[in-house]
């Protein structure tokens, strides 16, 4: 989710909800952008990059490996082609299922 807030006010606004694991990407301005993943022990989380407008990760729940990427899309549009460029490139060698969300601000 965008949390447009610094990593300590998203952790203590979100610590009620008990997650025993998290990944933050801080706002890249005041009141822009940041990103948060919180998890359970019970699922293993890699992260295997993140950015401003994603978090790409690799998870083992249940005995089953995915890959799984949360997308923050950009706001800018002149920017979009950019980061599904990058998407695409990450996929490409990817031989187990890939997961993704997107959360987009529609201009």
């Amino acid at each position: 989710m965008e949390t447009k807030n610094p990593n300590e006010t998203t952790l203590t606004s979100l610590n009620w909800m008990n997650f025993s694991a998290h990944h933050l990407v801080p706002p890249h301005s005041p009141g822009g952008g940041g990103l948060a993943l919180l998890w359970k022990h019970e699922v293993e989380v890699t992260i295997l990059y993140s950015c401003n407008n994603f978090i790409d990760t690799k998870i083992k729940a249940a005995g089953k490996h995915f890959f799984a990427t949360f997308i923050y899309g950009e706001p800018d549009r002149s920017k979009r082609k950019a980061i599904w460029d990058q998407l695409t490139s990450l996929g490409k060698d990817r031989s187990e299922p890939w997961y993704l969300t997107e959360n987009s601000i529609i201009s």
